[in-house]
């Protein structure tokens, strides 16, 4: 009786073993999902990127049709200054990409900042609403002339100023602010920001624009720097 037992419970454990799987074998095949889903990620980011960086050329295409006498260089954010509340940042491009002290930088239409320093191969850009940098600029639908300003208040929440406006501008709410193009700095007709409101100056007899740029540099990854342009 008792061979019979053990004949049966060995005849039924051979039959289940053959259902069971080494540990390695899985140990094999976990490594081998592993690295495809590595490899799908891969070409997920590749994919991502490559679609930005279409889309920012057709951004910046559909500019330089209007304005055909731009030289341009596409640049990459290399680095950010995470205590600088103004959003500056550094690109993959320098003076051996013709970019110089000054070069206005684009996203598309859009006026995002300028270039105060620039190294062989890397340039920093600050933003259109760091105090530093003042824009010869002007609201499309009135005509009137300022230039950009900003104080640190203003920048925490990513704004700036079209200041020197006449105490009785004709300025208001939802008008678009371009780059004037005077003094050969900036191209005309980059767009800055949309008014937010009008305001009174508190030390003079002029008014000012509350500026909202359309976008925050410190979402930037992708743009152009503007080397050249026949204004200049």
């Amino acid at each position: 009786m008792l061979s019979f037992k053990a004949s049966y419970f060995s005849a039924k454990f051979d039959g289940l073993s053959g259902g069971f799987i080494s540990s390695k074998s899985y140990q094999d095949r976990v490594a081998e999902l592993e690295q495809q889903v590595a490899e799908y990620q891969s070409q997920l980011v590749d994919y991502e990127d490559t679609k930005k960086k279409l889309e920012t050329y057709e951004e910046f295409l559909q500019v330089r049709e209007k304005h055909p006498d731009y030289t341009w260089s596409y640049a990459t954010v290399i680095g950010r200054d995470a205590s600088d509340i103004f959003g500056s940042f550094t690109l993959d491009r320098g003076t051996v990409d013709d970019v110089e002290v000054n070069d206005a930088v684009i996203s598309g239409e859009y006026l995002i900042g300028a270039v105060p320093e620039v190294s062989a191969t890397s340039c920093v850009v600050r933003s259109v609403f760091d105090p530093s940098i003042h824009v010869a600029a002007y609201e499309i639908r009135t005509g009137e002339l300022g230039y950009t300003n900003a104080t640190y208040d203003m920048a925490v929440k990513g704004t700036c100023t079209l200041a020197s406006l006449d105490r009785n501008t004709a300025i208001s709410k939802g008008g678009i602010v371009a780059t004037s193009g005077t003094g050969g700095v900036f191209p005309k007709d980059l767009i800055i920001g949309t008014v937010s409101t009008v305001k009174q100056s508190e030390t003079d007899l002029s008014s000012y624009a509350v500026v909202e740029p359309p976008i925050n540099s410190k979402d930037i990854h992708d743009c152009f720097v503007i080397t050249d342009f026949s204004e200049q």
